[in-house]
C-alpha cells in the first residue's frame, strides 16, 4: 500500500517539476523531437520506397532477366548501341542452362495512333506469342497473338487498358480498325491491366503487335531493343548463374575480347528494384545516422541538465529524505522527470514527422506504409533518451540527507 502511495507521489512530484517550467521542458525535449521526427519520416519513406521497388520487381517478373543494348554518346547525346540480334536469341535458347524461355522484343516509343476521331501517342511492342507468358501480359479479352500472325506479318494488335480507354471509350474495341503510324490494324484483344511501374511508366499505355509486322510494316530494324530470359525459378543462385552464362555467351557472340566493356546491359530483378527505389540505402542509412546523432545529443542534454538540476535541488531532496522518502523514491522521481521530457520530445517528433513523411511520400507517389521498423524506431530513441536520466537519478538517490539539508 505504501509503495503504491509513494509511487503516485513520486510521479506527481516529477510532473510538477516538468510542468513548472514548460519552456525549459520543451527546450530539453527539442533534440529528441528532431531525432524522432527525422527517424520517423525516414523510416516511412524508406518503407514506401521498398514497397515500390518490390512492386517493380514483381511487375517485371521475379524470375525474368532483361538484356538491353548498351549505350554510346553521339554528338553529345547518349543513345543505345545496336547490338542484340535474333541470332543472339537463338544461341541463348540453345545454350542457356536453367532458362525456360528466351524472347526478343522490338520497341518503339511515342508512336502516333488513331481510332475514328480520337488519337494518342503510345508505345508499340513487337513480340512473339511466348512473350505473354514470360511477362505475364496476356489478353484479358479477345485473343493474344498466334504463330500464324507472326508467320504472316498480320496487321493485328492488342491494346493496353489505357489505349483502349482513350481511343475507344466504353465501346468494345475487339474487331475494330485503327491506325498505327498511319498503317491500318485490326484490334484482336485487350491486354490484362498492369498499372504504373517506376521502371516502365504506365504499362497499360502500350500496344502489342507481331514482331514480324513491326519490322515488315512499321519500322525496318535489324537489331532488337530487348531480350527477356525466364529462369526456371527465382532463386538468387539460379539468376546469378544465368547472368554469368548470358554475359559469356553474348560476349562470345559479339566477338568482345578481354578488357573490353560489354555492348549490352543485363538487368536482374534486384537491379530493377534498386532503380525503382530512387533513393539509395546509403542515403537512408545516412539520415538514420543523423537521427542517431540527434538521440545522442538528446541523451547528453537531458543527462547534463538533470545532473545540474539535482545540484540546485539538493535542499529539496534532503527535505524529502528527512520526511521519510527512500533512495528508491528519489530515483523514481528523477527518472520519471527524464522519461516525461523524453516522451514529450517523442510526441512532438511524431507530430512533426508524420506530416513531413506524408508530404515526402506524396511527392514521390509512394504509399504511407507503417512497418514494425516505423513503430519501433521512434520508441527506441525515446527509451534511450529516457535512460539518460538514470545516472543523475542514481546520484540523487545516493545523496546524504544531512549534507543535502545543509545546502538549504
Amino acid at each position: 500500500m505504501r509503495a503504491t502511495r509513494m509511487t503516485s507521489q513520486n510521479i506527481r512530484a516529477a510532473m510538477q517539476v516538468v510542468t513548472a517550467q514548460p519552456a525549459r521542458t520543451v527546450l530539453l525535449a527539442l533534440p529528441i523531437a528532431i531525432s524522432t521526427g527525422l527517424a520517423l519520416a525516414t523510416l516511412i519513406v524508406d518503407a514506401g520506397l521498398t514497397a515500390r521497388a518490390e512492386a517493380a520487381a514483381r511487375s517485371f517478373g521475379t524470375d525474368v532477366i532483361s538484356i538491353r543494348p548498351g549505350s554510346q554518346i553521339v554528338a553529345g547525346r547518349s543513345g543505345p548501341v545496336g547490338s542484340l540480334t535474333d541470332d543472339d536469341v537463338q544461341v541463348l535458347r540453345s545454350r542457356l542452362q536453367g532458362a525456360v524461355a528466351v524472347e526478343g522484343t522490338r520497341i518503339e516509343d511515342k508512336v502516333p495512333m488513331s481510332a475514328g476521331s480520337r488519337n494518342g501517342v503510345y508505345r508499340v511492342f513487337g513480340v512473339r506469342p511466348p512473350w505473354a507468358g514470360i511477362r505475364d501480359f496476356g489478353a484479358q479479352t479477345g485473343e493474344f497473338l498466334s504463330d500464324g500472325d507472326v508467320a504472316s506479318s498480320a496487321r493485328v494488335c492488342l491494346l493496353g487498358q489505357t489505349v483502349a480507354r482513350e481511343l475507344f471509350g466504353e465501346a468494345d474495341p475487339i474487331g475494330s480498325e485503327m491506325l498505327i503510324n498511319q498503317v491500318p490494324f485490326q484490334v484482336k484483344g485487350v491486354l490484362v491491366p498492369k498499372g504504373a511501374s517506376p521502371a516502365e511508366g504506365d504499362r497499360d499505355a502500350r500496344i502489342v503487335i507481331p514482331i514480324t509486322t513491326f519490322n515488315d510494316r512499321l519500322y525496318r530494324r535489324v537489331y532488337l531493343d530487348q531480350v527477356v530470359v525466364q529462369a526456371r525459378d527465382s532463386a538468387p543462385d539460379t539468376l546469378a548463374s544465368l547472368e554469368q552464362q548470358i554475359r559469356g555467351i553474348v560476349r562470345e557472340q559479339h566477338g568482345i575480347v578481354d578488357n573490353v566493356a560489354d555492348d549490352f546491359v543485363v538487368r536482374l530483378p534486384d537491379t530493377i528494384a534498386a532503380e525503382a527505389r530512387g533513393l539509395s540505402r546509403t542515403v537512408v542509412f545516412l539520415l538514420l545516422g543523423l537521427s542517431a546523432v540527434g538521440a545522442v545529443v538528446a541523451m547528453l542534454v537531458i543527462g547534463l541538465v538533470t545532473q545540474h538540476s539535482i545540484k540546485i535541488r539538493q535542499g529539496e531532496i534532503g527535505i524529502r529524505r528527512a520526511i521519510g522518502a527512500l533512495p528508491a523514491d528519489i530515483l523514481q522521481q528523477v527518472a520519471t522527470e527524464a522519461t516525461a521530457i523524453s516522451v514529450t520530445g517523442g510526441a512532438i517528433g511524431v507530430l512533426l514527422g508524420l506530416p513531413v513523411a506524408w508530404l515526402l511520400a506524396r511527392s514521390q507517389a509512394l504509399g504511407v506504409n507503417v512497418t514494425m521498423a516505423v513503430i519501433i524506431g521512434p520508441i527506441v530513441l525515446v527509451v534511450l533518451a529516457a535512460l539518460a536520466g538514470v545516472l543523475p537519478a542514481r546520484s540523487a538517490a545516493n545523496l546524504d540527507p544531512v549534507a543535502a539539508l545543509r545546502t538549504r
